[in-house]
C-alpha cells in the first residue's frame, strides 16, 4: 500500500511554484529565534549542546544521500531501519535532486524540474521525503535534509559509464544548476552567492520544501548546502570576486530566509569547517582560534585555514540564525594540516591521523567558545578495496589512486603495481611516473579502522554533539533490474540509481560495509547515548 500511494502521488506530476519571494536581505535579529510550536519532540540548541524536551542529545549518524532514489518504500524503511539498529540516530539525506529537461524518471525521484528556463517544483519527490520522516519518526531517529550540493559536475553526454543521475552524490543538481538555470550569462559558480534572481530562485525551492515539512518532529535540521565554497567543480568557474565575507553574508541571508518559513527546526550552513583566523569578521570580534607556532619560520597556512575555500567557521557560528557548528573532514581529497607542507612518505598515514585529530579538537573548542554545539556532518577515509570505485566530490571520473604502506601494513602492496596496464591519461599519456604523480593516496583496511576509531573515540571524549559518517552502505535492497524496475513507475524507462544490480546502495568510494567498520560507529553510537542518559538496548 505504501508503494501504491507514493505511485499515485507520482501521478500528480509537477506543480508550479507559484509565490516568489522577495529578493530584500533578510534583518537578522540578535536573539535566537524561539520555537512557536512547543509540541515535545523538537531537538533544538541550548547551552552549547543538542536537546530534546530538555534533556541532552548526543548522537552518532549516518548519510544516506542516495535514499530518496531507492527502488521501493520497503527499501526505505530496511535502510532505516537497520540505521536505528546500529544505534545510528541521525541520518543526513540529500533532500533535493534537479532534473534540467523534460524527463521519464521515476517522479518520487526529482524534487524541482527546469523547463525552457521555468522553475518548476515536483511534489512527487517531496512526498517521497515526507515518507522517510515519516518512516524515520516511527524508529525514533531523526533526518538532517541538505538542501543542495556546492558539486554539481557536468557528466558526460554519455552518463556516468553503467551509472545514472542519483548514484553518485555529486549527480543530483546543485549550486551551479542554479547559476546556468537563472543566469546563463554569467555562470561563474559563486554567482549563486551574490545574483539576486539566483538567490530568488533558490528561494523559492525554499518556500516549496520547507514549509511542507515544518511541523515534523523527524526532522533534526535544514542544511543549506552540502560543503559550500566560492570554487565549484571541474569545468566550473569563480568570478575572483568570492571571499569569506560573501558567503558568510549569503549564510546569513539565507538561514534567515529558512528561520522565517520555519521557526521550528534548527538551521545549519553545511560548511566543510574551514578556518581563516586572519580575515575580516562580518560579525565582529577576532580570532579564537591561534595557529600553533604561527609565525614567519613555518610555511605559510594550509587551503583550511588560509580563507582560499571562502569558508571563516568562526564568522558563521556567530551568525544568530544558524544553530550549531559543522564540519567535514575527507583527507583524501583535502589537506587539514595548519601549515602548507607536504607530507613525508615515511610518515604519512601518521600525518594524516593526526591531522584529523586536531581538526575535531578545533572545531569542538571553536563551537564551545561560541556557547553552540557542534555536528562532525561528514567524515571519510577511502580505503584500497573501494579504490576502484572512489570519484572525487568534484569530479566525474574514478580517481588514480594508489596505497600508502608507510605503516607497514600487513595489507600494503608495492603500490607502484597499481599503475600497471590502466588506461592512458585524458592527454594520452601512458607515463607511469606522470600517473603516480597524479594519483590519490588511499589507506590500508587497517590504517582506515585505525583512523575511524581514533577520530570517533576523540569526538566522543572532546565533547561532539553529533558524529556522522559518510557514507551508509547497505546491502539486500531491491536490485536495479530490467525486469524489476521501481514498483512506483514500472513504466518508465529510467531506473532509480539508490542500489546496483546486485541490490547494494551507491559506492563513491567512502561505503561503509565491512562489519569492522560498523562496529566501529556502533559503539560510538552507545558512547554518544550513554552520555545522553539514554544507554542503548
Amino acid at each position: 500500500m505504501r508503494a501504491a500511494s507514493l505511485f499515485t502521488a507520482g501521478l500528480l506530476g509537477l506543480s508550479n511554484v507559484v509565490a516568489i519571494p522577495s529578493t530584500a536581505k533578510v534583518e537578522l535579529s540578535t536573539t535566537p529565534n524561539k520555537r512557536w510550536n512547543d509540541t515535545p519532540g523538537f531537538v533544538y540548541s541550548e547551552g552549547g549542546k543538542f536537546k530534546i524536551d530538555g534533556k541532552d542529545f548526543f548522537f552518532a549518524g549516518t548519510t544516506a544521500y542516495w535514499l530518496t532514489q531507492v527502488q521501493t518504500n520497503d527499501d526505505i524503511c530496511k535502510t532505516l531501519e537497520e540505521i536505528a539498529a546500529d544505534d545510528q540516530e541521525v541520518v543526513r539525506i540529500w533532500g533535493f535532486r534537479e532534473v534540467v529537461g523534460e524527463t521519464n524518471d521515476d517522479p518520487a525521484t526529482f524534487t524541482q524540474q527546469w523547463v525552457d528556463g521555468c522553475q518548476k517544483c515536483n511534489q512527487a519527490g517531496i512526498d517521497r521525503i515526507k515518507y522517510i520522516l515519516d518512516q524515520a519518526e516511527k524508529l525514533g531517529i531523526f533526518v538532517q535534509i541538505v538542501l543542495t550540493n556546492n558539486w554539481a559536475p557536468d557528466f558526460p553526454a554519455d552518463g556516468q559509464g553503467n551509472q545514472q543521475p542519483g548514484f553518485l552524490s555529486n549527480s543530483y543538481g546543485g549550486i551551479d544548476t542554479y547559476v546556468k538555470q537563472t543566469s546563463p550569462e554569467n555562470c561563474d559558480h559563486d554567482v549563486f552567492y551574490t545574483d539576486e534572481a539566483v538567490k530568488a530562485a533558490y528561494k523559492t525551492w525554499l518556500s516549496c520544501i520547507i514549509p511542507q515539512l515544518a511541523n515534523h518532529k523527524a526532522l533534526f535540521a535544514w542544511e543549506l548546502v552540502n560543503d559550500l565554497r566560492c570554487q565549484g567543480a571541474e569545468g566550473t568557474t569563480t568570478s575572483g570576486n568570492c571571499n569569506t565575507q560573501t558567503i558568510t553574508n549569503w549564510i546569513a541571508e539565507l538561514s534567515g530566509f529558512v528561520k522565517s518559513l520555519d521557526p521550528n527546526h534548527m538551521v545549519a550552513s553545511g560548511d566543510g569547517g574551514f578556518f581563516c583566523p586572519t580575515c575580516e569578521k562580518v560579525n565582529g570580534g577576532d580570532s579564537k582560534y591561534k595557529l600553533k607556532r604561527w609565525n614567519s619560520d613555518y610555511p605559510p597556512a594550509g587551503p583550511g585555514f588560509d580563507g582560499s575555500q571562502g569558508i571563516d567557521t568562526e564568522d558563521i557560528l556567530r551568525i544568530p540564525t544558524v544553530d550549531f557548528g559543522g564540519f567535514q573532514l575527507f583527507p583524501d581529497q583535502f589537506s587539514y594540516a595548519a601549515e602548507s607542507k607536504g607530507y613525508n612518505d615515511q610518515n604519512a598515514f601518521d600525518c594524516v591521523l593526526q591531522e584529523g585529530l586536531d581538526w575535531i579538537d578545533n572545531h569542538v573548542d571553536t563551537a564551545a567558545a561560541a556557547g553552540k554545539p557542534v555536528h562532525w556532518s561528514g567524515f571519510g577515509l577511502v580505503e584500497i578495496d573501494d579504490a576502484p570505485f572512489f570519484v572525487p566530490f568534484n569530479s566525474t571520473k574514478v580517481a588514480d589512486t594508489f596505497l600508502d604502506d608507510t605503516s607497514n601494513d600487513d595489507n600494503a602492496d608495492d603500490w607502484d603495481d597499481n599503475f600497471d596496464g590502466l588506461e592512458p591519461l585524458d592527454d594520452g599519456s601512458d607515463d607511469k611516473a606522470l600517473r603516480i604523480k597524479r594519483a590519490q593516496r588511499v589507506s590500508s583496511n587497517r590504517q582506515q579502522r585505525r583512523a575511524y576509531g581514533s577520530w570517533a573515540g576523540r569526538a566522543v571524549r572532546k565533547g561532539a554533539g553529533g558524529i556522522t559518517n559518510y557514507q551508509k552502505g547497505k546491502s539486500g535492497l531491491t536490485g536495479r533490474d530490467r525486469s524489476k524496475r521501481s514498483i512506483e513507475v514500472r513504466q518508465q524507462k529510467h531506473r532509480n540509481a539508490g542500489s546496483d544490480s546486485q541490490g547494494n546502495s551507491p559506492n563513491d568510494g567512502y561505503r561503509i560495509a565491512k562489519e569492522g567498520i560498523k562496529n566501529i560507529f556502533k559503539r560510538t553510537g552507545k558512547s554518544q547515548k550513554k552520555k545522553s542518559g539514554r544507554d542503548s538496548d
